[in-house]
């Protein structure tokens, strides 16, 4: 039986003039090739090429083959077409995980966007802890998946993104004359954070216990929006992640109740958007992928110029 491969093969030594040129073209080395052609000749029990004057010159047999493998090889290109067609213009539904914070701001625009080019891609989104969405994209549930801390395994690959903390204080507050707030500028002050199991609130109880600050929060929330009005009316400052202050400003476009500042220590904050290892993902998912690496990039320029152009 002659292979696609053999046939691909001799249609371009006979192209190039020689096996040499040929396995540039195709990426292989040459003694690759000409065992091919040795294999091959051996299928068919006949010579393909002889060589005259130090020239490869084609027999009659070949030239016959290299019409049928032409034949062959152009059906097998339109196939292909129709097959990418066909595939481009099915409905594809791209199914993803996302952690809370990213879920109802941020990623409906990356959607609604990401569909005006891709009208035929559908989405399906669940929301979960960032536990759980890793624990989802490792069992290939999911084409996509947004969360905090994640790593590559066998079974997930992470575009992993890098930032800090920032420190959040109500407009107008005099700690907003410093481009870096510190535990001693903020002694004796509420202070509004995540429920104590929560890596910032644990990130932060280290930083103010080796500054020798007292570290008690006042009040203690599930998420950064819910600290939102707390801190603009006053009561308390936070510290939490740029993710949360962008979608603040994004919520909040009429009201800049929250400024922001750099806080040190530095409280590192990284979150990944993740894709699996064993399932294959679509084309829009793939580009989906990269449109969410582009608007990922996009929301943390933002948010430095909230942070007076500091860069993290």
């Amino acid at each position: 039986m002659i292979t696609l491969w053999q046939m691909t093969v001799i249609r371009e030594i006979m192209k190039s003039g020689s096996i040499s040129a040929a396995a540039r073209q195709l990426g292989r080395t040459q003694p690759a090739l000409s065992a091919t052609v040795k294999e091959l000749e051996k299928k068919l029990d006949c010579q393909l090429f002889k060589r005259e004057k130090g020239r490869l010159m084609p027999m009659p047999e070949t030239f016959f083959l290299l019409e049928k493998a032409n034949e062959i090889l152009e059906q097998v290109d339109e196939l292909h077409q129709l097959l990418q067609a066909g595939v481009e213009a099915s409905p594809t539904k791209i199914t993803m995980s996302s952690m809370p914070v990213l879920s109802e701001h941020f990623l409906p625009a990356v959607i609604a966007n990401f569909s005006k080019n891709h009208p035929k891609a559908g989405f399906q989104v669940a929301v979960q802890k960032s536990p759980e969405v890793i624990s989802s994209l490792e069992a290939q549930r999911f084409d996509i998946g947004l969360a905090e801390r994640g790593q590559d395994t066998e079974l997930i690959k992470c575009r992993r993104f890098d930032v800090d903390c920032v420190c959040a204080l109500p407009s107008g507050d005099p700690l907003l004359k410093k481009s870096v707030i510190e535990p001693n500028d903020l002694a004796g002050r509420p202070c509004a954070s995540f429920l104590p199991e929560h890596h910032i609130t644990k990130a932060l109880k280290i930083a103010f216990d080796s500054a020798g600050v007292p570290f008690d929060p006042k009040f203690q929330m599930q998420n950064g929006a819910a600290q939102y009005e707390i801190i603009g009316s006053g009561a308390a400052f936070s510290v939490f992640s740029p993710l949360t202050a962008w979608i603040h400003r994004r919520m909040w476009t009429d009201n800049k109740s929250l400024e922001f500042r750099r806080f040190a220590p530095k409280i590192p904050y990284h979150f990944s958007i993740i894709t699996p290892n064993q399932r294959p993902l679509s084309r829009a998912a793939l580009a989906f992928v990269e449109a969410l690496e582009s608007a990922v990039s996009r929301m943390l320029n933002e948010t430095r110029k909230l942070v007076d152009d500091v860069s993290y």
